[in-house]
């Protein structure tokens, strides 16, 4: 399976078992991090308001959820339809008249609010010990702000943050199924038993935990710091 420059491999980027000497452990050698929730700042309301207010489409929330998307959000996520088809279904939702891709794509990205420096921050120092992948239910327009959001953050492009990154829409799967953990752990390489999978939905963490992971449901309202750190602590690290 090929997935073009997303999915290339940094240099230092080897896996393999490694147990530690003596314990038979395996060591966690791979982090997988969701992005909306855990990296990114996330602001349901906000965003619906604007739809509604802004464009005329009174019953987004139908379709926008804060862990999983239904309807045709859903299968815009999944690459199943392009932007301009996303775009084009919102229309025929707006009640207001003349509603442009511009106005369209702003307003989705009211539901992205920010990535706190110290987030990337904490993603650059596992890096120097942890092979870093993302896994994203997202969408193209959704995916061009949290880059942006990224470097307003620490000035850091989020292509050099991680080693690979895994996109709902290029991968034409989503997150509970299973189908997009057997195509990142088939790409990759990476053992199951030496990664920890880090999400805030509960589904996507079961999903992660049948598929061989070890799992961490993250909490939104803490620190992820030190929850990251803790998880790897018991994990024996």
């Amino acid at each position: 399976m090929s997935l073009g420059h997303r999915v290339q491999l940094h240099s230092k980027t080897e896996y393999s078992y490694t147990r530690r000497p003596g314990t038979g452990k395996i060591m966690i050698r791979n982090l997988i991090f969701d992005l909306g929730g855990v990296l990114v700042s996330l602001d349901r309301k906000r965003c619906l308001d604007n739809f509604s207010n802004d464009l005329g489409f009174d019953d987004f929330g139908e379709y926008l959820n804060a862990y999983a998307q239904k309807g045709f959000f859903a299968k815009f996520e999944n690459g199943d339809i392009n932007s301009a088809q996303f775009r084009d279904i919102v229309r025929e939702h707006c009640r207001k008249e003349g509603v442009t891709d511009e106005m369209i794509d702003s307003t989705l990205d009211t539901f992205l609010t920010e990535v706190s420096p110290y987030k990337v921050k904490l993603l650059l120092d596992l890096k120097e010990k942890y092979n870093l992948l993302l896994l994203s239910n997202v969408n193209p327009i959704a995916w061009k702000k949290c880059c942006e959001l990224f470097l307003q953050a620490q000035g850091v492009d989020i292509e050099d943050v991680f080693d690979k990154l895994y996109l709902s829409f290029e991968l034409n799967a989503s997150k509970p199924g299973a189908l997009i953990y057997e195509k990142v752990l088939e790409d990759s390489g990476i053992v199951p038993q030496e990664t920890l999978f880090i999400d805030d939905s509960a589904a996507n963490i079961e999903a992660g935990r049948v598929a061989g992971l070890n799992v961490l449901l993250y909490n939104v309202d803490t620190n992820p710091e030190e929850e990251v750190y803790l998880a790897l602590k018991e994990l024996g690290e």
